[in-house]
């Protein structure tokens, strides 16, 4: 997968998991979702490690149901 599809992955996927820990309860001042900012500010950037992150471990539990 090219690096501009990669991203256009994470996008959603991280759309998807801020979407769901809205959902939960979470706001700007929670921990949880501070760090989910932070890691789509990253991601934004093209942190290719962040990237990964994102498609490997998040994308997992959003198949998996793990949310």
């Amino acid at each position: 997968m090219n690096d501009n599809t990669k991203l256009e992955v994470a996008i959603e996927i991280m759309a998807s998991k801020i979407a769901k820990a809205t959902q939960k309860g979470y706001d700007v001042d929670s921990k949880e979702m501070r760090e989910l900012l932070e890691e789509k500010e990253k991601m934004y950037k093209c942190d290719k490690e962040i990237i990964d992150k994102i498609i490997n471990v998040y994308g997992k539990e959003l198949r998996e149901g793990k949310e």
